[in-house]
């Protein structure tokens, strides 16, 4: 389910500030909102299990965090 028209961004103030001094950021949570201050940088999300590393892009912004993740494996079959 998608936030609601009428409600702002959902995002933290801690993020801004580890981003304005180019420090590395690590994000556990997924539902963040990508902003305009995240263009062209290295940010390393959580998927659950391993840290992953995204660089953002234009298309991006708008868009959550968790829905450039893969959560689950690929199934692979064992060869013979």
């Amino acid at each position: 389910m998608s936030r609601s028209k009428y409600k702002n961004y959902y995002i933290k103030y801690d993020i801004f500030l580890q981003l304005k001094k180019d420090k590395k950021t690590k994000i556990l949570d997924k539902s963040l909102t990508i902003l305009p201050h995240h263009l062209n940088k290295f940010i390393k999300v959580s998927n659950g299990k391993n840290i992953v590393t995204l660089k953002i892009h234009k298309k991006m912004i708008g868009y959550k965090f968790g829905e450039f993740l893969y959560t689950r494996k690929k199934f692979l079959y064992k060869k013979k």
